[in-house]
């Protein structure tokens, strides 16, 4: 006997969605549709090898195959698109965002995305690879 994971649906402008699994629980901890990602734009989508992807007003929740689940958003969320998120050269997020001296920085698979103040209010992104 097989036990389903636990799942919720959300309303939203576009129809319902469907959440489960390690997105369901990081939105959850995000604080859901009041949270600061917003409501979902559409379903869960396959990305990368096994993994899923679900887009939000405010950024997005990549989770692989195996889980866990992690948050892309701003800028780093657009920089990662740029580098063709979990197909690209970084794969997979493996950390949230998190706030550094200056900026913030998100962890991937093959490397880390910075957005950093120069000092003049000018932000720049660092991509690094590993």
């Amino acid at each position: 006997m097989t036990t389903e994971a636990p799942s919720t649906t959300i309303m939203t402008p576009n129809g319902d969605v469907t959440l489960s699994g390690p997105i369901l629980e990081r939105y959850t901890a995000a604080g859901g549709p009041t949270g600061s990602l917003g409501v979902p734009l559409g379903p869960p989508e396959d990305v990368g090898n096994g993994g899923k992807v679900v887009h939000f007003t405010n950024g997005a929740i990549y989770s692989t195959a195996a889980g866990p689940a992690y948050v892309v958003q701003g800028e780093i969320l657009r920089v990662y698109t740029a580098q063709q998120g979990p197909t690209g050269t970084l794969g997979f997020p493996t950390g949230d965002e998190k706030v550094i001296t200056g900026g913030w920085e998100s962890t991937f698979e093959h490397g880390t995305i910075k957005w950093v103040d120069t000092g003049n209010g000018v932000f720049v992104e660092q991509v690094t690879q590993n």
